[in-house]
């Protein structure tokens, strides 16, 4: 998880019209050196919060594959899943089953990648534009769907890092309202940046036009 994805779901979850009572989290397994951002346990506090992933770590309470999640129909109130439907093999059977444990009345909450280097967590399978990552939503629920990225060449428009998915059946958000804070708190999601990374994403720029000049292609095979 990355900081601007994270202070998204701080503004999120702060607009949640009542805290959900039973809280989900598929793909809960935190990484190193990512405790503060990935732990969401903070933002919910009074909710019965599960971890669920297929290894066990920190973060976890349950260890089971999401493609068989061990609940009974419409269990939970919210249900996140975050940066991680990008490795799973059968992203469709997770969504049924997240659409199955969630109750009528529920909400989701899923994130995923469009602009994204491949990266293996063990495995790397997909990528989602924000038409896609919605098709995995049920059917008439309300949503909010945005994309996350530096603003130049309508990058958060045409090829967003982040894409975010908010839905729910009947009340847990207000649309309107919702859409209005994440955007008057645009410059809190998108300001977390280190100044080498800065400098590093620079001279990728300048290198990539260098490349311009004798422009060609390669090969690369992946085994």
């Amino acid at each position: 998880m990355t900081k601007e994805l994270r202070a998204a779901l701080e503004i999120i979850l702060a607009s949640m019209k009542s805290e959900p009572k039973k809280v989900l989290e598929i793909g809960s397994r935190v990484a190193d050196n990512q405790d503060e951002i990935c732990n969401l346990r903070p933002l919910l506090p009074n909710s019965s919060y599960v971890g669920l992933d297929m290894q066990e770590g920190v973060g976890v309470d349950v260890v089971a594959d999401a493609t068989s999640l061990p609940y009974r129909n419409h269990s939970f109130d919210l249900i996140i899943c975050l940066e991680t439907l990008e490795h799973a093999e059968d992203p469709w059977k997770i969504a049924d089953e997240i659409a199955r444990v969630v109750k009528p009345n529920g909400a989701i909450i899923l994130s995923s990648q469009q602009n994204f280097p491949i990266h293996m967590h063990p495995s790397d399978y997909f990528r989602y534009t924000p038409y896609g990552l919605a098709t995995l939503i049920p059917n008439k629920w309300q949503k909010v769907v945005f994309g996350i990225s530096p603003p130049y060449d309508r990058e958060a428009e045409l090829n967003p890092k982040h894409v975010v998915v908010v839905a729910w059946n009947k009340e847990a958000w207000n649309k309107a309202s919702l859409k209005r804070k994440l955007k008057s708190q645009e410059a809190v999601v998108g300001g977390h940046k280190p100044y080498r990374h800065r400098l590093f994403d620079a001279i990728k720029i300048i290198k990539r036009a260098l490349n311009e000049i004798n422009y060609r292609q390669v090969i690369h095979f992946f085994e």
